[in-house]
């Protein structure tokens, strides 16, 4: 085992190029050819597995991520990808990469989502370097955590393009393999546009809007104020089942609601003015991880129930909901 472990992943190192991962980014990594020497330079190995990569190996053979090189950081291109033919292994283990990332793939927030087409695997959050101290720490905390960036500025602060936003989701995955256990950190990036459309609903005498456009909470309470509205109040649980049934319909990832701490932190107050007399946060939530979670939205945890704080400037879906 070990043996055809170790031939594997000599296989692996002919698309290696050990180069920074600043210089790569999120949005690819560079490749050297089957003849071409690999070039060592400070920070993780980038490894590509891509359908090129599968492509040179021998009939029967298959392609193993080693996730005990924890300074290696595996970028997987899955357009025309064979996914049975790439295996993650750890230990003496090792299972095919479809099989142990299935919970992943069929997350709301899955990796087949990813506008160009592939995701970052790696055992060390310390390998992606614009995730900053803290943001590991939330990762610790929270198990995923989303950044906006702009194409040429991978920054937390989000920046327009062309009324779209690329957010960068950032995932902990808990892998098993022959009954052990290991973390390993996806990362990929979507992209949300505004371009709002709303659906009106009615429930128990208040009208509510469904907004898929993506917004920042702030612009999204511009978007319910000026349909004379605010964002959604959860006054029991039946009037949040009711609206979790409606906005998981349209989508199962996250929806602002109107609680916010933004006047006074911990100090929870409802859009619409309301008292808080109901909350449901998920468990440990809200937590402020990484400081500036201000804003509580719904289907973080899909598909549990539960609610919970992110930044505000992030850019979701929205309901607004009448007096």
């Amino acid at each position: 085992m070990l043996e055809r472990l170790a031939r594997i992943s000599r296989l692996l190192a002919l698309p290696l190029t050990a180069v920074s991962l600043a210089a790569v980014g999120l949005a690819g990594c560079t490749a050297a050819g089957p003849g071409d020497a690999a070039i060592e330079e400070e920070g993780a190995s980038n490894v590509l597995v891509d359908a090129r990569s599968v492509a040179r190996l021998a009939p029967g053979e298959r392609l193993a991520v080693d996730l005990r090189a924890r300074d290696v950081v595996a970028h997987v291109a899955f357009d025309g990808l064979d996914f049975s033919r790439v295996d993650l292994a750890f230990g003496e283990g090792k299972a095919p990469l479809s099989e142990v990332m299935a919970p992943l793939f069929s997350h709301p927030y899955s990796p087949l989502e990813a506008h160009d087409g592939r995701f970052v695997i790696t055992a060390d959050p310390a390998n992606i370097p614009e995730l900053t101290a803290d943001d590991i720490a939330a990762l610790e905390a929270e198990r995923m955590i989303a950044r906006e960036h702009g194409s040429r500025a991978p920054a937390a602060q989000p920046q327009s393009i062309n009324d779209c936003v690329e957010q960068t989701i950032y995932f902990y995955v808990d892998i098993v393999i022959n009954d052990t256990v290991q973390s390993v950190l996806c990362a990929h990036t979507i992209v949300v546009c505004g371009s709002t459309t709303c659906d009106m609903q009615t429930h128990n005498g208040h009208d509510y809007l469904f907004c898929d456009g993506q917004e920042s909470w702030t612009d999204a309470r511009a978007t319910c104020a000026s349909q004379g509205m605010s964002l959604v109040t959860l006054d029991d649980a039946e009037e949040e089942a009711w609206v979790n049934r409606l906005a998981s319909a349209h989508s199962t990832q996250k929806w602002w609601i109107g609680l916010n701490d933004r006047a006074s932190e911990g100090t929870f107050v409802w859009d619409g003015g309301d008292a808080v007399s109901y909350t449901n946060w998920y468990a440990d939530e809200p937590n402020d991880a990484g400081g500036g979670e201000d804003c509580a939205q719904l289907n973080r945890f899909y598909p549990e129930p539960g609610w919970n704080d992110e930044p505000c400037s992030l850019h979701l879906r929205f309901i607004c909901e009448s007096d």
